[in-house]
């Protein structure tokens, strides 16, 4: 005979898992399964996100960023902008703004780093999960700080290229919120060699149209 689903196998079915679960050890196995199972049941429970051509996306963030400067590498805090709008189901036109404030060494005190790029992001479609990845360039702006003796304020301009990664959560049809990583480098206008700046930040977003 193949195998069957009668009754008594559909018992031993929840029998079996209640025995494994309880033979996995308390403070190691549980929370784990715990938290997949929570996150599958939600992720099953929740509608589509149903990311839209000629859809617009307006956000804010906080962000905090990692810079690999020429006399330093130092971190701070920042915060920005960012707009897209959807050309298809898959694909948003996207643009950045944002500025952050990095400490530096004596006798300098800070340096300020402004950005403003733009782009395209590919959208996957998890039901309300909406992971991103995108391609941006553009102008990046670095002013140091000095001490107004030793060293002067300096302004110096970069070409800069710019990979976002997020991940995004629908809690509402015209409200988001998540997180997204950003790895930048400053290619063209330093006399040392490329810069690298690495950043995370929480975002919220108001959407509307189509």
């Amino acid at each position: 005979r193949g195998l069957g689903t009668g009754p008594g196998q559909r018992r031993a079915i929840p029998t079996a898992a209640i025995v494994i679960w309880w033979t996995l050890p308390m403070r190691s196995l549980r929370p784990i399964c715990c938290s997949i199972a929570l996150l599958a049941i939600s992720c099953l429970a929740s509608r589509p996100a149903q990311a839209t051509e000629r859809q617009w996306r307006l956000g804010v963030d906080g962000t905090y960023a990692m810079a690999g400067l020429p006399e330093t590498t130092t971190a701070g805090l920042g915060g920005g902008a960012h707009l897209t709008y959807g050309l298809t189901d898959a694909f948003n036109l996207r643009a950045n703004a944002d500025v952050t404030a990095l400490p530096l060494p004596a006798p300098a005190t800070l340096a300020w780093m402004w950005n403003t790029t733009v782009g395209a992001e590919y959208v996957f479609d998890i039901l309300r999960w909406v992971p991103t990845v995108g391609l941006l360039a553009g102008p990046v702006g670095l002013y140091r700080q000095g001490d107004g003796q030793v060293i002067v304020d300096s302004h110096d301009v970069y070409l800069g290229l710019e990979i976002p990664l997020g991940l995004g959560y629908q809690i509402m049809p015209e409200f988001t919120v998540g997180a997204e990583g950003r790895y930048r480098m400053l290619l063209v206008g330093s006399d040392v060699g490329p810069i690298n700046y690495l950043s995370g930040h929480l975002r919220a977003e108001y959407v509307w149209g189509q």
